[in-house]
């Protein structure tokens, strides 16, 4: 993933998460400023209690001391509304950001998730989020507020007497200097953070995916020294974090407190000669502590804005990723097109590579005719690029050259969600989702009832095991179907392709994981659904393939052989080779 989306992607881009939200976002910051005014008048109180109240009978004491009670209780009601809205806002902003970017991340071509860790992603859903949640909800309120009180503070500070405000203006300008260069810093070592700690959830992730793999081979302390190092790194890139904030705090405290200190010596002296009040005194000390806790504050909630850059910057590499080829050539008709039964499907002069193996040609100048309700298998040696053609049908890879028709219209025309609704597809890793049987088979129908399911598995004798389940089709099969064995998820697989009764088959060899029989009742509820459609079948058992009309052998990238069964045998062939070591195989 690139990682030079800085500028693109920064704090500002959060804003137009917030415009939904602006009614709330006009409140919250109302009652900010409510509670930052409040604060402010508490030194002006000071003041008047100090110099009147407690000097001199004041016939106005108690009505100071109302309202200075009143200040407070608005100053708890503003607070209130000022976290209640702003939290609220946060929980919305980022529910709307995590949807956006998983939305984004569902039209990315499988060729993404060949390259990109799972973990990685799930870190910049979840951890990343959590972050900028942080910020909303905390810090830029705190940092507001803060923002607030120490401009007010400011102002105040020059009306209650200006040769001291001049001294605290001049510490302000030093403690600016460190705040900016930290943070430079700051947001550069963030990023690294947290794609170190991206790095720990994603070994995370692989190696409880290949929990099995490790234990077989006794890998486990590979594994943890391994996930220690990922560990090691993640600490000592947030301990480099933690020194550069917990520097720029103790820098900013010195200076802001310093002035303190010097201000209490000069007006201490301002008061012995008269020139001030105890009271002007101790409002203005009021009033830089204020300005002080505030910059301190600034100081440490910069450091987290640097953090919240550095999740922002990975939130938005991804949102930056654009799919490896569009949903449509956007030629402005595809709108028009219309696919429907019967259907032809051409594979005229095509070619692919993958993007990092252009030297490597999977299909060269590859032609092939498939007419409506036709039955064509297709087998070649491995990485011959068979299960490749089923690929391009789908669009999860894009034609390098030539071009793929489904009743003359180029696929690069169609719009995905049309050209997918075409295709029933079952590959040979068919993915089951935790959950139930029923919740796998009507994946693709949220519409269908159990009772038609259960009607299905009835009526299919290849779905017959499900009926010795102890839950029948309510029976849990884990995560990524655990539960089950390889060979019931396939056929799991093949009943929710039959549920979406797409006019076009495609099998990826779906019987790897079935022993003779089982196949034999596969081949027959196959037989069964696609007795009006046109299947194509990817397969390494030739017998798996008895019923097709036509047969095509790949070699190399090319059909070098077509035909059905017994004209392929006859030609003493590639064909022949593989059909005679499968018959001594089995």
């Amino acid at each position: 993933m690139s990682k030079n989306k800085e500028k693109s992607f920064g704090l500002w881009s959060l804003l137009p998460y917030f415009l939904p939200y602006r009614k709330k976002v006009i409140l919250a910051f109302v009652a900010l400023f409510t509670t930052a005014i409040m604060v402010l008048f508490f030194g002006k109180a000071i003041k008047y209690l100090i110099d009147y109240g407690f000097n001199r009978v004041d016939p106005h004491l108690n009505l100071m001391i109302i309202i200075f009670v009143l200040a407070v209780f608005v100053l708890a009601v503003a607070g209130y509304y000022r976290s209640f809205l702003i939290n609220s806002v946060a929980e919305n902003v980022i529910n709307d950001m995590k949807q956006k970017l998983y939305a984004h991340i569902l039209t990315f071509s499988p060729d993404f998730f060949t390259n990109a860790k799972t973990g990685d992603i799930i870190s910049r859903l979840t951890v990343d989020t959590i972050i900028i949640y942080n910020i909303i909800s905390n810090t830029v309120s705190f940092f507001l507020r803060n923002l607030v009180l120490f401009l007010g503070g400011l102002l105040f500070l020059f009306l209650t007497n200006t040769k001291l405000s001049l001294v605290a203006f001049l510490v302000i300008l030093l403690a600016v200097l460190p705040i900016i260069f930290i943070g430079k810093i700051l947001k550069k070592v963030s990023y690294q953070t947290q794609n170190a700690i991206a790095s720990v959830s994603a070994h995370i992730e692989e190696s409880l995916n290949g929990i099995q793999t490790i234990q077989a081979y006794l890998c486990e302390n590979r594994e943890i020294a391994n996930f220690n190092q990922h560990s090691n790194n993640a600490v000592n890139s947030s301990l480099n974090k933690i020194h550069l904030k917990a520097l720029l705090v103790a820098l900013v405290i010195a200076i802001s407190f310093g002035a303190v200190s010097v201000i209490i010596l000069v007006g201490g002296h301002d008061v012995l000669s008269g020139k001030i009040t105890a009271g002007e005194l101790l409002s203005f000390l009021f009033y830089a502590v204020l300005m002080a806790t505030s910059l301190v504050g600034l100081s440490q909630i910069f450091s987290q804005i640097q953090t919240a850059s550095g999740s922002l910057m990975r939130i938005g590499e991804l949102l930056a990723i654009k799919p490896n080829f569009p949903t449509t050539q956007n030629n402005g008709n595809e709108h028009n097109i219309a696919i429907s039964a019967p259907i032809d499907i051409n594979f005229s002069q095509v070619g692919f590579h993958y993007l990092e193996k252009t030297q490597q040609n999977i299909l060269t100048d590859f032609n092939l005719n498939i007419n409506y309700g036709e039955k064509i298998g297709i087998v070649g040696l491995s990485g011959s690029g068979k299960s490749t053609i089923l690929q391009l049908l789908l669009r999860f890879q894009q034609v390098t050259s030539g071009q793929i028709l489904l009743n003359n219209h180029n696929i690069n025309d169609l719009p995905l969600a049309l050209l997918r609704e075409q295709f029933a597809y079952i590959s040979q890793n068919c993915f089951i989702f935790s959950g139930s049987v029923f919740e796998n088979i009507s994946y693709v129908n949220k519409n269908i009832t159990k009772q038609q399911v259960l009607s299905l598995v009835e009526n299919t004798p290849a779905l017959h095991f499900i009926l010795d389940f102890k839950d029948g089709i309510d029976t849990l099969v884990g995560e990524k179907g655990v539960k089950i064995s390889g060979g019931e998820r396939q056929r799991i697989a093949l009943a929710r392709a039959i549920i979406k009764d797409s006019p076009i088959l495609l099998l990826d060899e779906i019987t790897s994981a079935l022993d003779n029989q089982n196949q034999k009742l596969v081949m027959q509820s196959i037989n069964q659904l696609a007795n009006h459609k046109t299947v194509i079948t990817v397969a390494h058992r030739l017998s798996f393939l008895s019923n097709c009309q036509k047969i095509a052998f790949i070699h190399q990238g090319k059909i070098v052989e077509y035909g059905e069964h017994q004209e392929l045998l006859a030609l003493n062939g590639f064909y022949r080779k593989m059909f005679d070591a499968d018959i001594n195989f089995n």
